[in-house]
């Protein structure tokens, strides 16, 4: 195999996968979406055969960046409707890596992540077009808020609270602990999400994927999803969450977000039928949408800010992509937020 990247020890690593499948001679490179956990493509005779997750390099703990439970969650929801890549195995050996990881067969598809990706789609009007494609993607995160977590093993996800106000506490106190720079706004938005934060009671509770975008799920060439993968930051709490990260992700500019997202002048639909869309698949009254963004723009802030510094301290391995770049924009979001959260 070509050189390993950082974070792939190709000894260990090889001498695993050649006990357990016979394949002694493979390639390895990092793929280009994801900012938090490390993702490797691992190819056999030129094609593309396992993915692997780990932590960052430096990972010191924390659920955000917790491969093992990010595996056991996609293991869980193997055998129900929600469409996940298949979980080969969860290794946590020290004499394989430093680190746990989870190890699974590739996917076929491809996720959106610029035009080109989207413009692969077929243009309707038809069953299998580019409308169809956006209402699949509500559709399969109405299905992921249907999951009975009892039912599929991850009940022993419930944590005391509201999934809101923990995860205020929760992304202020990471930015408080590790950022290398001082930003007040994320702080002033986080007082006004908590004094304006909506009664958990009338939310619906369940599986909340937490990070619910196109360029998360792998689409089939006719734009049906095969899987919805980066189940990293998932929790169970209040599911509007997801629907809110969802249209903000739709509605804020690219240059805040660092994410192209397809728009209803090509070919998506409004806000408003999405949310509608929703609420008639889901079963679930869909309300303060508008505060479900502002809070999933404020968190993606926090995040933002976490790549930059682990960035700046080089521990996301050979991923290319400049601190500074990265970095940019952290207040834009926040103020972003801000501005939502005034609207609504």
């Amino acid at each position: 195999m070509t050189t390993a990247p950082a974070g792939f020890d190709a000894r260990t690593i090889g001498r695993w996968i050649s006990d357990r499948f016979g394949v002694t001679d493979f390639d390895v490179e990092v793929m280009s979406i994801g900012r938090s956990n490390l993702t490797f493509i691992i190819t056999v005779d030129g094609l593309p055969r396992w993915v692997m997750r780990r932590p960052p390099l430096g990972h010191s703990g924390g659920s955000a960046h917790n491969v093992a439970r990010e595996g056991r969650i996609m293991a869980a929801l193997g055998e129900s409707t929600v469409p996940v890549p298949h979980i080969v195995d969860i290794v946590d050996d020290p004499e394989v890596l430093d680190v746990p990881f989870v190890f699974m067969d590739h996917c076929p598809g491809f996720a959106i992540n610029e035009p080109a990706d989207w413009a692969r789609i077929p243009t309707g009007p038809g069953p299998d077009d580019k409308r169809a494609c956006a209402f699949g993607m509500i559709d399969t995160l109405a299905a992921i808020h249907r999951v009975d977590v009892d039912e599929v093993g991850l009940g022993d996800l419930r944590r005391p609270g509201g999934l809101i106000e923990r995860q205020l506490r929760r992304w202020l106190g990471q930015v408080e602990d590790i950022a290398l720079r001082d930003i007040p706004i994320i702080r002033e938005v986080h007082d006004a999400l908590l004094e304006t934060m909506p009664d958990p009671a009338r939310s619906p509770v369940g599986l909340a994927h937490g990070d619910y975008k196109p360029n998360n799920m792998i689409f089939a060439p006719e734009g049906t999803v095969n899987a919805v993968v980066d189940w990293e930051l998932t929790a169970i709490g209040e599911v509007l969450t997801d629907l809110g990260y969802f249209i903000a992700m739709l509605t804020v500019p690219e240059q805040y977000t660092s994410v192209w997202v397809p728009t209803p002048e090509l070919g998506f639909p409004t806000s408003d039928e999405l949310i509608n869309r929703y609420q008639e698949v889901s079963g679930h009254e869909v309300h303060d949408v508008g505060y479900y963004e502002a809070f999933a723009m404020w968190k993606l802030a926090c995040i933002r800010e976490g790549v930059y510094t682990r960035l700046l301290t080089g521990k996301m391995g050979d991923l290319d992509l400049d601190p500074e770049t990265a970095g940019a924009g952290v207040e834009d979001l926040a103020r972003q937020a801000l501005t939502i959260l005034e609207k609504a």
